[in-house]
């Protein structure tokens, strides 16, 4: 149960944009590498966001 509140404490506060380097010290993690594990949860909701931006690139603007 511990187990689960801290991977969705680090994945909600990574969603939310906080700096991997602070949640890592927050967790207590003394390796980045071990916190850098919540990132691979992440990067699928990144890949979202960006697929939901439209741009609208008219020729005619220059």
């Amino acid at each position: 149960m511990f187990h689960c509140f801290r991977h969705s404490f680090a994945t909600n506060q990574l969603t939310e944009g906080t700096d991997l380097y602070i949640i890592s010290k927050m967790m207590g993690h003394t390796d980045i590498r071990t916190t850098q594990i919540y990132t691979k949860v992440v990067d699928p909701k990144k890949e979202q966001a960006a697929d939901a931006i439209k741009l609208d690139l008219k020729s005619d603007v220059i």
